[in-house]
């Protein structure tokens, strides 16, 4: 039993950081404004998401984000998945056997990727789950990472310097020509992902690069936050770009088709906004 309990506090952290859960029942959108009582950290006073606005943050002398192994291909054979709650994807180290790396900027430390997943609306709200002056958008893509410093994800939950997370905003857009390898590839994949715990490998060898698009990683909004899902530890350096990527109304028509885990529409997958508490919010660019 303690060997198996051993394995749980390592296991359900990292589930709950990459998107998923130890059971897609545990907790619900529907029941968002409650968690706190089931979930007591989600009552903290460094929750995310947040409206991030320009003129309530401050503009030191910030050097940018630094990317490493970026722009290596990832190794393995990479699977997107239906986890009930998001749709994501686990990162591998790269084919030069290191992982995607952060470091710069606020961040305390460096700190290595290791999933992302995304959250979005419906046809008739937006679903970005961060706002910036004022504007929500459609979608939010959010690429975790650990700190190096710890040797698994639960260690990492448990230290305020543990996790950094990107933030990628996705818009729709009117007349898009642009095509991002990577995202487009998962976008693809969403018609085989309708169903709880479906999962459809990839196809094809990508960069985490490639789920930047063109956003300009030089423009950033950083603060120090928390998970925006249960269990909504206080661990993470937020790092939120500002311009969004656009894509075509029909990319985003394939999110609003996913079903959760009950077989309900799997729509509105996104945290409210919370309260800054005395909290600084820097930003560059």
């Amino acid at each position: 039993m303690a060997e198996v309990f051993k394995i749980l506090t390592i296991v359900l952290p990292i589930m709950c950081i990459l998107g998923f859960t130890t059971a897609a029942s545990e907790w619900t959108y529907e029941e968002v404004l409650t968690w706190g009582s089931k979930f007591p950290k989600c009552n903290g006073a460094r929750q995310s998401p947040i409206h991030l606005q320009t003129s309530k943050s401050y503009f030191p002398p910030l050097a940018p984000i630094t990317f490493t192994n970026y722009n290596v291909p990832l190794a393995g054979n990479l699977v997107v998945k239906n986890n009930g709650h998001s749709i994501e994807m686990e990162i591998p180290p790269t084919t030069n056997g290191a992982r995607p790396r952060i470091s710069g900027a606020k961040l305390p430390g460096i700190f290595e990727a290791m999933g992302c997943h995304f959250h979005w609306g419906s046809r008739t709200s937006r679903g970005a789950e961060h706002v910036i002056n004022g504007q929500r958008y459609d979608a939010e893509l959010h690429i975790v990472h650990k700190n190096v410093r710890y040797a698994t994800i639960a260690e990492a939950a448990a230290n305020p310097d543990g996790l950094a997370v990107l933030g990628i905003m996705i818009n729709i857009g009117r007349n898009v020509n642009r095509i991002y390898p990577g995202l487009n590839d998962i976008f693809n994949r969403l018609p085989n992902l309708i169903n709880y715990q479906s999962s459809v490998p990839l196809g094809r060898q990508i960069t985490l690069s490639q789920l930047l698009g063109d956003v300009n990683t030089n423009q950033f909004y950083t603060y120090e936050g928390s998970l925006t899902t249960p269990d909504c530890s206080e661990a993470v350096c937020w790092n939120v770009f500002p311009q969004p990527l656009y894509i075509p109304l029909a990319q985003m028509q394939k999110f609003w088709a996913i079903r959760d885990n009950k077989g309900a529409p799997m729509i509105n997958n996104f945290r409210p906004v919370q309260a800054y508490n005395n909290r600084v919010i820097f930003a560059r660019g």
